[in-house]
């Protein structure tokens, strides 16, 4: 990418696709000449500037020509819009600008797709997925069809939020200066999307390396990480995860908790072996009184989660509910 970077993308009303897309590719340098205009006011010297969302190039999803060239999302009907094409297109060098690890590339790239692009595209095609995927159920009626499509309408999306940037009829802010803010507001929403899908990344493969470490239907853990995702996804492959009953791990208000495995993420009580039935719901005192763990804080209700003050008393907490037979 050169040291400047020009940018050039459709004026009027402005929506999510052409936001993030600005939002993305700004990412690219740190001197970003942004330019809005009509198919008539292209650059003159366009191999010096990246155009899109109009003009009719690669980076552009009005012709038909465009929406033939451009196919649809892989796996869906969903047609691209310019976030999507601009995410394909410049995913790795957005990617490398943010210091994510090269062996995460692939991995990213799917998540965002699924998790950002692809409603943003959806929405800015006027593709109603709801819709479209009740077309390939005969039996619902039609009356059904549209009560479904209300209640999946309710929600505030994304593409709401950007569009409410745009300035009102009674409004006289300047349109130019509403994108931008509403390009500052998408970097955030991107980059935060982003660092979650990276730590999340990062967090697998250090459940990954603590599986191997565990011993005796316990894992411990010096930091939390989501855990119960890996553990699952491992559990068929895995004879370590497959193993695991209980995780030990710092609590996030202080202490440190004593969490069942589940063999159904869905359900919160199928537990692998469950915590001690007289356990449940009691704290403090009677939690002591009862475990004899001098530093027992509570056992949550359901008996999905035990806490105590330290390490050392969650591993009791383990080593007695190890022990429990049940009713």
């Amino acid at each position: 990418m050169p040291k400047k970077l020009n940018l050039y993308t459709h004026n009027g009303l402005f929506h999510a696709d052409d936001v993030f897309a600005t939002a993305m590719l700004s990412l690219l340098s740190d001197d970003v000449n942004v330019v809005r205009g009509g198919d008539d006011d292209l650059p003159e010297d366009l191999e010096n500037w990246i155009v899109y969302d109009v003009g009719g190039g690669e980076l552009d999803h009005h012709t038909e020509e465009c929406k033939l060239r451009n196919e649809t999302h892989p796996g869906t009907d969903i047609p691209y819009a310019a976030c999507g094409l601009v995410w394909r297109k410049y995913y790795q060098e957005i990617l490398a600008s943010q210091n994510c690890p090269e062996r995460y590339f692939d991995a990213v790239y799917n998540k965002m797709e699924k998790s950002l692009i692809l409603g943003i595209d959806a929405n800015d095609n006027g593709f109603d997925y709801v819709m479209h995927e009740m077309e390939t159920m005969p039996n619902i009626m039609d009356k059904q069809k549209i009560s479904i499509q209300h209640v999946a309408q309710t929600e505030f999306t994304i593409s709401q939020v950007i569009k409410d940037f745009n300035p009102s009829w009674e409004s006289e802010r300047d349109p130019y200066e509403a994108f931008m803010d509403a390009v500052s507001f998408a970097t955030d929403i991107f980059l935060n999307r982003l660092d979650s899908i990276i730590d999340a990344l990062d967090g697998r493969d250090y459940i990954l390396q603590h599986i191997d470490y565990s011993a005796g239907h316990l894992m411990i853990l010096e930091h939390f990480a989501p855990w119960q995702g890996v553990v699952t996804s491992q559990s068929n492959s895995n004879p370590k995860a497959e193993d695991l009953w209980y995780v030990i791990s710092p609590a996030l208000r202080g202490g440190w908790n004593i969490q069942c495995v589940l063999d159904d993420p869905s359900d919160r009580t199928s537990y692998r072996h469950p915590l001690p039935k007289e356990w449940l719901g009691l704290r403090k005192e009677d939690l002591q009184k009862v475990t004899g763990v001098e530093d027992a804080i509570f056992c949550h209700p359901s008996g999905f989660l035990a806490g105590c003050e330290t390490e050392q008393g969650a591993l009791k907490m383990a080593n007695i509910a190890m022990n429990y037979k049940g009713e």
